[in-house]
């Protein structure tokens, strides 16, 4: 999909400065295993900066000594990351924190500064809608949880009490999602393949796994998917007009980490592997999308469109070597 009309889409469904509810689909945690061992198997890096948060400005230019000194100066911050763009981590660890203060930090996290009043908080931490969280457990959880967080640089609570009941996280507390997507809104409006680069950097498997919460809607999850789909679909389609196929195979595969499902990025991996030259990597590619699709389509097969990418390609790649052998038969005849 052309970028222009991919920018148009987010702005029109106001995608851009928040969170999204749209479709995208879903697959089985065995697809997404084996999708992820397939990735590991072919071995590909990142290269180039850690990713920077947009509004984060650039540091000066500094002589090693001076970087030396100040990092031996800077003590170490405290943080709060709530990465949900595959397994839930807290600072980088799965399982950092128990699991009711995980659902207590992840509710609040995905209303970022706006918070959630006790009543809410009380609902959402229940068992279901119509058996809420008893008021004494939940100011004991919060309690608990930090406790276990520790204090932000500036002293203040991790989760903060905004007043009259309501709570939020410190303005401090980073979530991945919401960095992805402003990096995102940010990469594809300006067709910078670095800002799509870092965004897909955070991508580590399908968003929110592992978060069984009643509350936790469908639509949500489905919402950061089709980011990822859409930012690496973006970042593949700018890498193969630059003429880097490799670029553009490692954005389709970690967008197929998210959602195996996704046809468009499996006829781009088919493209994408073509352009690089290798045609068993469009062979291979095509067999593990009849695979998947076998198990998750409304008919078990891929669609037309699909299978069309790869007719064409294995077409154009059978012409090219016939051609190649009547070639040498001719200088070369037996």
């Amino acid at each position: 999909m052309a970028l222009s009309v991919l920018a148009d889409q987010l702005t029109g469904s106001g995608r851009l400065p928040g969170l999204a509810l749209f479709g995208g689909g879903m697959v089985a945690g065995g697809l997404i295993t084996a999708l992820l061992s397939w990735v590991h198997e072919h071995a590909w890096t990142w290269t180039g900066s850690a990713p920077r948060h947009v509004d984060q400005p650039s540091a000066p230019v500094q002589s090693g000594d001076a970087q030396a000194r100040a990092i031996e100066m800077t003590p170490h911050a405290p943080s709060l990351r709530i990465g949900v763009l595959g397994a839930l981590t807290i600072n980088g660890r799965p399982g950092a924190l128990v699991p009711a203060q995980s659902q207590l930090i992840v509710s609040l996290a995905l209303r970022h500064r706006s918070g959630l009043s006790n009543r809410q908080l009380r609902v959402m931490l229940g068992t279901d809608q119509a058996h809420p969280k008893p008021a004494d457990s939940l100011r004991q959880l919060i309690a608990r949880t930090r406790r276990a967080l520790g204090k932000a640089g500036d002293g203040k609570e991790w989760i903060e009490h905004l007043g009259n009941g309501r709570y939020a996280l410190h303005s401090q507390a980073r979530v991945d999602w919401h960095e992805f997507q402003a990096l995102m809104a940010e990469g594809i409006s300006l067709a910078s393949t670095d800002r799509l680069t870092d965004a897909l950097r955070m991508v580590r498997g399908q968003p929110f796994t592992d978060c069984y919460y009643w509350w936790l809607e469908t639509a949500l999850i489905e919402s950061a998917t089709a980011d990822i789909v859409t930012t690496a679909s973006a970042l593949a389609e700018l890498s193969l007009a630059d003429r880097d196929p490799a670029a553009a195979v490692r954005a389709v595969r970690i967008g197929l980490t998210a959602d195996p499902s996704a046809e468009p990025l499996w006829r781009l991996l088919m493209r994408s592997e073509h352009a690089a030259g290798n045609r068993a990597g469009v062979r291979e590619a095509w067999s593990r999308c009849v695979g998947v699709l076998a198990e998750v389509a409304a008919d078990g097969r891929p669609e037309a469109a699909t299978a069309d990418v790869f007719r064409e390609l294995t077409a154009t790649a059978s012409l090219v070597s016939q051609t190649s052998r009547g070639r040498s038969s001719h200088i070369f005849p037996g």
